[in-house]
Order: structure tokens, then sequence, then C-alpha cells
């Protein structure tokens, strides 16, 4: 069995050389010392959705992964889910690897645009294929929305060699049914093949498969599995004894779950202390303007919501308990995050919404919220509350759309302090995973084919202490998506906006003192501010960024209201 202890030789050993991947001949007693890799995603989870970032839903397993390994307060992803997943399983910038933008916002000038083809390119090598390369199982349960047209790609020829995957962004999670008119029924595979989805709540499903996996699995050899549940993205549905344990939790309100959402965050330190929460958007109305039948049914929705992210939690649980079982916890790095922050849109006024609640005989009647029958949103009131004292949503490049939750569990990371608060991304989990392995990314070349070179940078040495940052203070990361960007560098975030959010110019923040992105400062730090956008012209240029054009985006609209009131 392989120890907690051969774990830490072998991560002081991949962070202290640069040893050549093993080859075949020579893997079997490398991968005796090899720790067990398990990636869990959440899909449109906010920021202060998990217990320990303040929330009152009961999130005991990630609490646990929290308190018993490292909580990352300063971890970044891209503003929507493909690009984030894009970025994840290669390392490599979204412009790069194929998630210029989405496929389902891809726009006429976007064609024929080296990057932006809306699904995983063939110029990335996934960490899977250098995973599975090295002898790892390499494992995926759940969604996948990297590319479903052609077979080439699907996760089976991206270097997972057991698979049952959602190929779509998002699907009903009690059964087949799509998202819309415009995809009325969502596309499930098992090891390459179309296949039809068994019945099962979503996050019970896809644990049960992973499970499955892992059980029929080589047990001399260790894994890599990809957990990528589709909760808590809408649909807002779940199971009935979910729903019940908080029927009575948001009777008071968004204003006031928000509130205390922020005094437990002050509470734990998690916030500068001096910090005020911002005041609610104005395009969110009072809670106590709004009818009794109004309240009572966004108090249920909202009630969905945090059975969503419960039952999440309890399927975490049932891995955890599993591993634990066969004696492989403690030989396991465990890593969860979400994919982007919450999700403030509600859609039910388009078009293909509307087609499809008519077709589908969609019932959102208080009683019967969360059911399979049923199609909420978690829509902008409650996003809010996801965001907590952070900016904006999914979408957008503010905080509130980036800033996520990153927890990595094995005893081994267990410190005297347990947080890391400086910056790290997306970009950054391959290079970590292979670290781990003792693998290596094979550069410009894999089998063959050229492909780009790892952005990101393994955050082993930062979790390990052998660093205090995962960057150099004078460092700097960009991001670019549907016209927004943003930069990091040190404490400080650029951020552009596009209309109709923001006049379309650049704003300096310092997150250290500002992580609500309140105080711009971009007229008393000019030098500053230069500084960060000469880095960002050079990463526009090395990552073939487009620039959009100013009278079109994907989501020229911003998220408004929506009345409950049936």
């Amino acid at each position: 069995m392989r120890t907690t202890i051969v774990f830490i030789a072998i991560i002081l050993l991949v962070v202290g050389c640069n040893q050549e991947p093993e080859s075949t001949e020579n893997s079997e007693l490398a991968l005796e010392s090899r720790p067990n890799i398990l990636l869990i995603v959440a899909d449109d989870l906010g920021y202060g959705d998990i217990g320990v970032n303040g929330s009152e839903i009961d999130t005991p397993n990630l609490d646990l992964l929290a308190s018993s390994g490292l909580r990352f307060d300063q971890f970044h992803t891209l503003p929507t889910c493909s690009p984030t997943r894009s970025m994840l399983l290669t390392g490599v910038d979204n412009h790069l690897n194929g998630l210029g933008t989405m496929k389902e916002d891809k726009l006429p000038h976007h064609e024929g645009l080296p990057g932006y083809q809306g699904y995983l390119n063939d110029s990335t090598v996934t960490v899977a294929e250098l995973l599975r390369d090295v002898g790892y199982q390499t494992y995926l349960s759940g969604k996948w929305h990297l590319g479903m047209e052609e077979e080439q790609n699907y996760p089976s020829a991206k270097g997972f060699s057991n698979t049952f995957a959602l190929l779509n962004g998002g699907a009903n999670h009690f059964n087949d049914l799509g998202t819309n008119a415009n995809v009325p029924k969502a596309s499930y595979t098992e090891n390459g093949m179309p296949v039809e989805r068994p019945e099962g709540y979503s996050s019970d499903l896809f644990t049960d498969k992973l499970l499955g996996m892992i059980q029929g699995g080589d047990k001399q050899s260790p894994f890599f599995a990809y957990l990528s549940f589709t909760a808590p993205h809408w649909p807002v549905q779940a199971p009935q004894d979910a729903i019940s344990k908080y029927e009575e939790a948001y009777a008071q309100g968004w204003d006031a779950a928000r509130s205390k959402r922020f005094e437990r965050m002050k509470s734990a330190g998690l916030v500068p202390q001096e910090l005020d929460l911002p005041a609610r958007s104005i395009d969110v109305p009072a809670w106590d303007t709004l009818s009794e039948r109004e309240q009572e049914n966004e108090a249920r929705k909202m009630a969905v919501y945090a059975a969503m992210v419960d039952n999440l939690d309890a399927n975490i649980g049932r891995v955890m308990q599993y591993l634990k079982s066969q004696g492989e916890l403690d030989n396991t790095v465990i890593v969860f995050m979400s994919d982007n922050g919450a999700d403030p849109y509600d859609r039910s006024a388009r078009n293909a919404y509307q087609e499809y609640f008519e077709a589908t005989q969609v019932n959102n009647e208080h009683d019967n919220m969360g059911a399979a029958d049923s199609y909420l949103f978690q829509g902008l009131g409650w996003a809010q509350v996801s965001s907590v004292h952070l900016k904006h949503y999914k979408f957008m490049l503010s905080e509130g759309g980036t800033r996520v939750p990153l927890l990595v569990y094995n005893e081994s990371l267990v410190t005297d302090e347990n947080v890391r608060d400086q910056f790290a991304s997306v970009a950054d989990i391959t290079p970590t995973f292979l670290a781990l392995a003792g693998a290596q990314h094979p550069g410009t070349e894999y089998q063959g084919k050229p492909v780009f070179p790892l952005r990101g940078r393994s955050l082993v040495d930062y979790m390990t202490g052998r660093s205090d940052s995962a960057y150099a203070v004078d460092e700097a990361v960009a991001f670019e998506l549907f016209g927004n960007a943003s930069i990091y560098m040190g404490e400080w975030k650029g951020l552009r906006l596009r209309e109709p959010w923001e006049p379309a110019r650049w704003k300096l923040y310092n997150l250290a003192d500002d992580p609500s992105e309140s105080i711009d400062l971009s007229s008393s730090e000019p030098e500053i501010l230069q500084v960060l956008l000469d880095k960002y012209a050079a990463y526009e240029s090395d990552n073939g960024v487009v620039d959009e054009p100013s009278d079109v985006t994907a989501y020229p609209q911003l998220p408004r209201y929506r009345s409950l009131s049936n």
C-alpha cells in the first residue's frame, strides 16, 4: 500500500528536481509511491455557498476538507463553464485551447479563428492523457462540455479510459431532458458510446458511476478521477428529502441571508474587519416590497438551491467514506472547486425556454418547485447571496464571477495554517497534478503533434509551505472572455468590463484591502495601472485574444429580477 510518508517524499522529490517521466518499463515501481488524485467540480457554485465560507447550507464534508486540508482564498477561474474546464484540464489559456468563447455563444466574427472553435482542440494535451501515460487509471463521471459533435472531442478521446459523460453544458437533474427548445434532449456517453441516461438524481448518478469505476479498477495502480457535478447549475431541482431541510431557512429573504453570511465570514476572519457589506444591487428589490406569494416562492426556490448543494456535499461524503473503507483515503489527494460564480440570469422569458416549457408542461407551482417537471433559475436576488461581498456573478470577470472555493485535502497537507491567501488560478491545477504524480508536460510536442506548453504552474511548493506564493509579486496573470478582461499582479487587479455593465475602461483595485472591488484606484495609482496594461497587452498578443466589437456580445443585457408570483 502506498503510504503517506512515501507520498510526502514524492512531493519533495518532484518539486526538487526536473526529472523525466518514467517509461512504461519501470513505471510499476514508481506507481507504488504515487497518490490517487480525485478532482471534484461543482457547477455555478458561488464563493459563499459552502459552510466554511459563511453559508447556512449544511456542507459537513466540504467543511472537513477545508479544516483538515487547505483552503485557498484567492483562487480564480474564468467566469463560465467550458472555458474554465478547458483550462482546468490542460493548463493552457482558453484562447489557445479552443474555448476563446463558449460554443453556445460563438458569434459570426469568431468563425475560423484559431482558438475559438468552441471545443477542446487538438493543439493541447490533457492532464488525463499525461497521467494515463505514466500508468494512472483515468476516470470521468459527469459533465464534459468540451465538445460533442464528433467522437474525437469526447472525453474518451482525451485521455479518460473509463467515462460516463453528459456532453452538454446542462440538463434536467432527474431525466434525459435538455435545457431548452434548442437542446430538447441531453446527450450521454459511456466509454465513448451514446447511452440512455439511467434513472436517478444527477449528483447521485454521477457518484454511483464514479464509485463503480473505482471499484472495478486495478487496485495496484493509482487513479485520477474527475467527478464533474452539474449541481447547482439550473434548472434548480433537488430531491424532496433534501429540500425539506430548508423549507423555513429563507423565509426572512435575501437581505437577511446575505447579511448573516457576511457576518459569519467576518467572525471567521475571511474578510477585513473594516470591510462593509456592499449595498444590494439596484436591480434586486427589497424583500419587504415583495408580495407574500412572491416571498413564499422565492424562499422555496432558494431552499431547492440549498438542497442541491446539500446533496452534492453528501455525495462527496459517500466517495470519502468508500475510499476510507478501502484504506485509500490517506493515499488520495482530493481537490474540490467550482467552475465559476453563481448564475444571476433568469432565462424563462426567452423564446427557446418558453417553447420548451410548453412542450414539457413545466409546473412551477409552489409545492412542485424542485421536482423533475419544474424549471427554475437561482436568479439575481439569490445569486447576490451566493456572491456575498464579491462584485457580480457568472459571466463577469469581477470577483463574484471568478473567485471560487478551492479545497485541497490530504492528511499530509495539514499544517498550523491551512489557509492559502495568495493568488492561484485554474491554469495551475494541471501542472499541480503532474507534479504530484511525478509526470512532466511534454512542452511543445506530444505524440508527434504540436501542442501548446503549460501556462500555469504547480502549486505544490505553495501547498507544502516551501514557498510563500505560487507567483512573484511582479508576475501577472490575465484573463479575457466576452470582451471583458482582467489582470492580477500581487495584491493588484486591473478590470475592464464592457457596456452596459460599466463604461468600457480599465479600473484598478487593491484586493487585499478591497475584495469587493468598490474603490477604483486607477486615478491615484496610474503607474501601477500602466504596468498592468502593458502586461495585459503582451498577454493578448501571446494568446491570440481577439478584440470583441463594442456593439455585440453574447450577454449584452443586465440580469433582472423576475417575479415568481404564480
